[in-house]
Protein backbone atom coordinates (compact mmCIF):
# COMPACT_ATOMS: atom_id res chain seq x y z
CA UNK A 1 0.00 0.00 0.00
CA UNK A 2 1.30 3.82 -1.43
CA UNK A 3 2.15 5.05 2.22
CA UNK A 4 1.65 9.01 1.30
CA UNK A 5 -1.97 8.29 -0.05
CA UNK A 6 -2.55 7.66 3.56
CA UNK A 7 -1.63 11.37 4.47
CA UNK A 8 -4.96 13.07 3.46
CA UNK A 9 -7.28 10.33 5.44
CA UNK A 10 -4.75 9.42 8.32
CA UNK A 11 -3.36 12.92 9.58
CA UNK A 12 -7.41 13.94 10.29
CA UNK A 13 -7.84 10.68 12.08
CA UNK A 14 -4.68 11.23 14.20
CA UNK A 15 -6.43 14.61 15.06
CA UNK A 16 -9.82 12.87 15.98
CA UNK A 17 -8.11 10.59 18.28
CA UNK A 18 -5.60 12.82 20.04
CA UNK A 19 -9.11 14.85 21.01
CA UNK A 20 -10.27 11.97 22.63
CA UNK A 21 -7.44 11.42 24.98
CA UNK A 22 -6.95 15.63 25.24
CA UNK A 23 -9.07 15.82 27.87
CA UNK A 24 -6.69 13.84 30.21
CA UNK A 25 -3.91 16.21 28.85
CA UNK A 26 -4.66 19.46 30.97
CA UNK A 27 -2.62 17.57 34.43
CA UNK A 28 0.23 16.35 32.04
CA UNK A 29 0.38 19.98 30.81
CA UNK A 30 0.55 21.13 34.51
CA UNK A 31 3.38 18.50 34.98
CA UNK A 32 5.12 19.02 31.77
CA UNK A 33 5.37 22.26 31.70
CA UNK A 34 5.47 23.17 35.21
CA UNK A 35 2.85 24.16 37.85
CA UNK A 36 3.98 27.80 37.65
CA UNK A 37 4.43 28.32 34.22
CA UNK A 38 2.10 30.36 32.24
CA UNK A 39 0.91 27.30 30.35
CA UNK A 40 0.81 25.55 33.93
CA UNK A 41 -1.08 27.65 35.60
CA UNK A 42 -3.53 28.59 32.74
CA UNK A 43 -4.47 24.75 32.38
CA UNK A 44 -5.02 25.09 35.63
CA UNK A 45 -7.34 28.13 35.72
CA UNK A 46 -9.18 27.46 32.68
CA UNK A 47 -10.00 23.61 31.68
CA UNK A 48 -10.91 24.64 27.71
CA UNK A 49 -7.76 26.37 27.46
CA UNK A 50 -5.83 23.66 28.65
CA UNK A 51 -7.49 21.76 25.24
CA UNK A 52 -6.33 24.94 23.20
CA UNK A 53 -2.77 24.13 24.85
CA UNK A 54 -2.48 20.27 23.92
CA UNK A 55 -3.76 21.11 20.50
CA UNK A 56 -0.38 23.28 20.35
CA UNK A 57 1.77 20.32 21.73
CA UNK A 58 0.27 18.20 18.91
CA UNK A 59 0.43 20.85 16.49
CA UNK A 60 4.51 20.80 17.69
CA UNK A 61 4.52 17.10 17.25
CA UNK A 62 3.22 17.10 13.86
CA UNK A 63 5.55 19.29 12.85
CA UNK A 64 8.46 17.38 13.83
CA UNK A 65 6.79 14.05 12.64
CA UNK A 66 5.64 15.59 9.10
CA UNK A 67 7.88 18.30 8.31
CA UNK A 68 5.05 20.88 7.44
CA UNK A 69 5.85 24.15 5.44
CA UNK A 70 8.08 26.35 7.98
CA UNK A 71 9.26 23.52 10.65
CA UNK A 72 11.83 24.66 12.90
CA UNK A 73 11.46 28.62 12.41
CA UNK A 74 8.87 29.40 15.38
CA UNK A 75 10.56 31.72 17.86
CA UNK A 76 10.56 34.69 15.74
CA UNK A 77 8.20 37.70 16.83
CA UNK A 78 4.92 38.76 15.93
CA UNK A 79 4.31 41.45 13.55
CA UNK A 80 2.44 44.66 14.54
CA UNK A 81 -0.21 43.13 12.85
CA UNK A 82 -0.50 40.41 15.11
CA UNK A 83 0.29 37.87 12.03
CA UNK A 84 3.88 35.94 11.45
CA UNK A 85 5.88 37.58 8.73
CA UNK A 86 6.59 35.71 6.16
CA UNK A 87 10.30 34.01 6.17
CA UNK A 88 12.53 36.02 3.40
CA UNK A 89 15.37 33.68 2.95
CA UNK A 90 15.23 29.95 3.40
CA UNK A 91 18.78 28.23 4.72
CA UNK A 92 18.98 24.57 4.18
CA UNK A 93 17.99 22.13 1.27
CA UNK A 94 13.84 21.46 0.74
CA UNK A 95 13.16 18.44 0.30
CA UNK A 96 13.64 17.04 -3.27
CA UNK A 97 16.94 18.97 -3.57
CA UNK A 98 19.51 17.49 -4.66
CA UNK A 99 22.22 16.86 -1.56
CA UNK A 100 25.84 17.10 -3.56
CA UNK A 101 23.60 20.57 -5.61
CA UNK A 102 22.97 22.35 -1.98
CA UNK A 103 26.68 22.16 -0.48
CA UNK A 104 27.72 23.37 -3.79
CA UNK A 105 25.17 25.89 -3.69
CA UNK A 106 25.94 26.72 -0.06
CA UNK A 107 29.90 26.58 -0.85
CA UNK A 108 29.00 29.58 -2.87
CA UNK A 109 26.87 32.05 -1.17
CA UNK A 110 29.71 31.52 1.19
CA UNK A 111 32.07 33.22 -1.24
CA UNK A 112 28.87 35.56 -2.03
CA UNK A 113 28.90 36.42 1.52
CA UNK A 114 31.86 37.60 1.94
CA UNK A 115 31.34 39.66 -1.09
CA UNK A 116 28.72 41.56 0.39
CA UNK A 117 28.77 41.36 4.50
CA UNK A 118 31.81 44.00 4.12
CA UNK A 119 32.78 42.43 7.77
CA UNK A 120 29.10 42.77 8.94
CA UNK A 121 28.44 39.26 10.97
CA UNK A 122 25.03 37.32 9.97
CA UNK A 123 22.81 33.99 10.45
CA UNK A 124 24.60 31.07 8.80
CA UNK A 125 23.07 27.32 9.19
CA UNK A 126 26.06 24.89 10.14
CA UNK A 127 25.77 21.60 8.81
CA UNK A 128 26.99 18.72 10.44
CA UNK A 129 28.81 15.46 8.89
CA UNK A 130 27.43 13.61 12.05
CA UNK A 131 25.67 13.79 15.25
CA UNK A 132 27.81 14.99 17.96
CA UNK A 133 27.32 15.02 21.51
CA UNK A 134 26.67 18.65 23.62
CA UNK A 135 30.37 18.83 24.49
CA UNK A 136 31.71 18.09 21.38
CA UNK A 137 29.26 21.37 20.13
CA UNK A 138 30.91 23.18 23.12
CA UNK A 139 34.17 22.49 22.38
CA UNK A 140 33.54 23.18 18.38
CA UNK A 141 32.04 26.06 18.31
CA UNK A 142 33.48 28.33 21.59
CA UNK A 143 33.58 32.01 21.44
CA UNK A 144 30.97 32.37 18.56
CA UNK A 145 27.34 33.45 19.24
CA UNK A 146 25.28 30.20 18.95
CA UNK A 147 21.49 30.92 18.68
CA UNK A 148 19.78 27.48 18.45
CA UNK A 149 20.99 23.86 17.86
CA UNK A 150 18.85 21.15 16.05
CA UNK A 151 18.33 17.89 17.76
CA UNK A 152 17.65 14.29 16.82
CA UNK A 153 18.29 10.31 18.32
CA UNK A 154 19.45 8.81 15.46
CA UNK A 155 17.60 5.32 14.94
CA UNK A 156 18.12 2.83 12.03
CA UNK A 157 15.31 1.70 12.51
CA UNK A 158 12.93 4.26 13.64
CA UNK A 159 11.60 7.43 12.48
CA UNK A 160 12.61 10.03 15.38
CA UNK A 161 11.85 13.89 15.04
CA UNK A 162 14.19 16.98 14.70
CA UNK A 163 13.56 19.24 17.54
CA UNK A 164 15.26 22.61 18.02
CA UNK A 165 16.80 23.91 21.16
CA UNK A 166 17.03 27.39 21.57
CA UNK A 167 20.38 28.62 23.04
CA UNK A 168 20.91 32.02 22.96
CA UNK A 169 24.56 32.31 23.12
CA UNK A 170 24.32 29.83 26.39
CA UNK A 171 25.47 26.03 26.02
CA UNK A 172 24.18 25.45 29.31
CA UNK A 173 20.71 25.58 27.36
CA UNK A 174 21.75 22.90 24.94
CA UNK A 175 21.43 20.54 27.62
CA UNK A 176 18.70 21.81 29.24
CA UNK A 177 16.91 21.99 26.25
CA UNK A 178 17.31 18.22 25.52
CA UNK A 179 15.83 17.43 28.49
CA UNK A 180 12.75 19.41 28.38
CA UNK A 181 12.49 17.87 25.11
CA UNK A 182 12.52 14.42 26.59
CA UNK A 183 9.65 15.08 28.53
CA UNK A 184 8.34 16.52 25.74
CA UNK A 185 8.44 13.03 23.67
CA UNK A 186 7.71 10.87 26.83
CA UNK A 187 4.45 13.14 26.92
CA UNK A 188 3.82 12.19 23.45
CA UNK A 189 4.72 8.35 23.99
CA UNK A 190 2.25 8.09 26.75
CA UNK A 191 -0.39 9.63 24.31
CA UNK A 192 0.27 7.19 21.52
CA UNK A 193 0.15 4.82 23.50
CA UNK A 194 -2.99 5.27 24.96
CA UNK A 195 -4.58 5.52 21.04
CA UNK A 196 -3.19 2.15 20.31
CA UNK A 197 -4.68 1.06 23.57
CA UNK A 198 -7.93 1.65 22.60
CA UNK A 199 -7.51 1.16 19.00
CA UNK A 200 -9.34 -2.14 17.80
CA UNK A 201 -8.69 -2.57 13.98
CA UNK A 202 -10.93 -4.43 11.46
CA UNK A 203 -9.69 -3.14 8.27
CA UNK A 204 -6.51 -3.97 6.76
CA UNK A 205 -6.26 0.36 6.22
CA UNK A 206 -6.89 0.66 9.97
CA UNK A 207 -4.45 -1.90 11.02
CA UNK A 208 -2.05 -0.54 9.27
CA UNK A 209 -2.98 2.93 10.89
CA UNK A 210 -2.58 0.85 14.02
CA UNK A 211 0.81 -0.08 13.08
CA UNK A 212 1.95 3.87 12.65
CA UNK A 213 0.69 4.74 15.62
CA UNK A 214 2.80 2.07 17.72
CA UNK A 215 6.08 3.18 15.45
CA UNK A 216 5.04 6.84 16.61
CA UNK A 217 4.83 5.43 20.37
CA UNK A 218 8.14 3.67 19.93
CA UNK A 219 9.94 6.53 18.67
CA UNK A 220 8.45 8.89 20.78
CA UNK A 221 9.67 6.66 24.17
CA UNK A 222 13.52 5.77 22.74
CA UNK A 223 13.46 9.77 21.88
CA UNK A 224 12.50 10.17 25.19
CA UNK A 225 15.10 8.10 27.19
CA UNK A 226 18.16 9.11 24.49
CA UNK A 227 17.21 12.80 25.39
CA UNK A 228 16.99 12.58 29.27
CA UNK A 229 20.91 11.94 29.12
CA UNK A 230 22.10 15.09 27.19
CA UNK A 231 25.75 14.38 28.20
CA UNK A 232 26.21 11.14 26.47
CA UNK A 233 23.12 11.50 23.40
CA UNK A 234 25.16 12.08 20.50
CA UNK A 235 22.16 13.82 18.98
CA UNK A 236 23.41 17.54 17.55
CA UNK A 237 23.38 17.80 14.05
CA UNK A 238 23.58 21.48 12.99
CA UNK A 239 23.53 24.62 14.55
CA UNK A 240 22.39 28.15 13.61
CA UNK A 241 25.32 30.62 14.76
CA UNK A 242 25.66 34.32 14.06
CA UNK A 243 29.60 35.46 12.62
CA UNK A 244 31.37 37.52 10.24
CA UNK A 245 32.91 35.91 7.46
CA UNK A 246 36.35 35.11 8.68
CA UNK A 247 34.66 33.02 11.51
CA UNK A 248 32.05 31.24 8.85
CA UNK A 249 35.39 30.56 6.74
CA UNK A 250 37.12 28.69 9.93
CA UNK A 251 34.17 26.90 10.20
CA UNK A 252 34.03 25.72 6.81
CA UNK A 253 37.81 23.79 7.39
CA UNK A 254 36.50 22.30 10.30
CA UNK A 255 36.36 18.36 9.46
CA UNK A 256 32.74 17.69 11.04
CA UNK A 257 31.52 20.79 9.74
CA UNK A 258 29.74 19.52 6.34
CA UNK A 259 28.09 22.84 5.05
CA UNK A 260 28.22 26.06 6.13
CA UNK A 261 25.36 28.43 4.49
CA UNK A 262 24.88 32.05 5.37
CA UNK A 263 21.94 34.55 4.91
CA UNK A 264 22.46 38.08 4.29
CA UNK A 265 23.57 40.26 7.16
CA UNK A 266 20.31 42.22 6.24
CA UNK A 267 18.56 39.22 7.30
CA UNK A 268 16.49 39.04 10.96
CA UNK A 269 16.18 36.22 12.74
CA UNK A 270 12.63 36.60 12.31
CA UNK A 271 12.90 35.86 8.55
CA UNK A 272 14.62 32.96 8.17
CA UNK A 273 12.93 29.52 7.68
CA UNK A 274 15.85 26.66 8.58
CA UNK A 275 16.08 23.01 7.43
CA UNK A 276 18.71 22.07 8.66
CA UNK A 277 20.69 19.00 6.53
CA UNK A 278 20.82 15.60 8.60
CA UNK A 279 24.01 13.82 8.49
CA UNK A 280 22.17 10.59 7.05
CA UNK A 281 20.72 12.42 3.86
CA UNK A 282 23.59 12.29 1.26
CA UNK A 283 22.12 12.00 -2.78
CA UNK A 284 18.15 13.51 -2.57
CA UNK A 285 16.31 15.33 0.36
CA UNK A 286 13.03 12.95 0.93
CA UNK A 287 9.89 14.29 0.69
CA UNK A 288 7.65 14.45 3.90
CA UNK A 289 4.83 11.48 4.21
CA UNK A 290 3.58 9.03 6.59
CA UNK A 291 6.55 8.78 8.98
CA UNK A 292 8.75 10.50 6.82
CA UNK A 293 7.81 7.62 4.55
CA UNK A 294 7.80 9.15 0.90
Amino acid sequence: MNLRALDDSWLPRLARRLHVVHGRTRSRVVALAGPHSAAGQAARAEPALAGSIAAVVVAALLVATFGPHDPYDHDGPLSPSGSIAPPQQTLGPQPGTSVPTYLTTAAFDLRHFAEVARGKPGYALISLRRYLSPADVVHMFTGLSVTRAYVRVPSPTLATSVYPVSLLGNFENLTLGMESQSRFAGLNAKTYAQIVAGFHPRTDREKLEKKLYQRLADAAKFESAALAKPQSCACVFAVLVKADFIHLAGLATVPDVRSVDPAPPTVSLDQLSVLPLRPDFTTVVPRPGVLGVG
